[in-house]
């Protein structure tokens, strides 16, 4: 099982990142946005984390510089794939 639940501090300006491919088939697989998010856990720790699609598009709208939030992701090689966001 590969589950991370996380909270803390959002300590990067929120970016908003769009992705081209034009190798995919389908067109819903050759638009991909992603918003990378560096979080401060309680412990100073950072650890990056990574939205996609709907996800980023949430967080990109909802989610500011300061902010605390709780993120359920994926472990990924080097960063958390955010599967849920929300605003704590």
């Amino acid at each position: 099982m590969n589950l991370c639940i996380l909270s803390g501090k959002v300590i990067n300006e929120i970016d908003f990142k769009f992705v081209y491919n034009p190798l995919k088939k389908s067109l819903s697989q050759k638009h991909i946005s992603i918003v990378p998010i560096l979080l401060q856990l309680e412990n100073n720790q950072k650890i990056w984390l990574k939205a996609y699609n709907e996800m980023a598009d949430f967080i990109y709208q909802k989610v500011n510089q300061g902010q605390y939030i709780l993120v359920e992701g994926r472990v990924k090689a080097d960063y958390i794939e955010v599967d849920y966001c929300k605003i704590i």
